[in-house]
């Protein structure tokens, strides 16, 4: 059995999480920018952040504020 070299296709974007988008803007995130949740404790937005900086070697940090949660991307 032979295969034929293809060089003309590219490599498609990974998905993420089987297949499920995310839930909130973790990879789209640069260093400064942050994002508002409503509604959310702040221990369970904190080990959120933890967890997705774990998952897209960044580093993420939670603080309450104005009646929700903000998360921060830094370095």
């Amino acid at each position: 059995m032979s295969f034929e070299i293809e060089d003309e296709h590219a490599i498609p974007a990974a998905r993420q999480h089987n297949g499920r988008r995310e839930k909130y803007p973790w990879s789209k995130l640069d260093v400064g920018q942050s994002f508002f949740v409503e509604g959310v404790p702040l221990r369970s937005m904190s080990s959120t952040a933890s967890h997705a900086g774990r998952r897209n070697k960044k580093k993420f940090i939670a603080r309450e504020s104005d009646g929700g949660v903000r998360v921060w991307r830094y370095e």
